[in-house]
């Protein structure tokens, strides 16, 4: 039987050196569950556009990592960043991050 606990998350964010020399950036969302969950992004509380490049890999069958590559001029203009997991057996889980200056 699987057990019914809710997910961890844990997101990592590129160091400010990196979003101010480098020409895209990349956000990992790394979810530790022993379901295959959805993992989605939010933006500011916003679905990132469709042109947003969102990689999703099964690493284990105990973790999901899902990247987020953004171009270093958008992320500058963020204030928050959301990894979202979702799966039918469990509540929506999420983590947020506050990446504004």
């Amino acid at each position: 039987a699987f057990p019914s606990s809710t997910p961890s998350l844990h997101l990592e964010t590129p160091r400010f050196r990196t979003v101010m020399t480098q020409t895209e950036v990349t956000a990992t969302c790394v979810v530790h569950s022993a379901y295959d969950a959805k993992v989605s992004w939010l933006l500011d509380g916003k679905d990132p556009t469709s042109r947003t490049p969102v990689n999703q890999a099964s690493s284990t069958t105990q973790s999901i990592s899902s990247n987020l590559t953004l171009p270093s001029s958008q992320w500058k203009t963020l204030n928050t960043i959301t990894c979202r997991a979702e799966h039918r057996c469990f509540n929506p889980t999420q983590t947020t991050s506050n990446v504004n200056g």
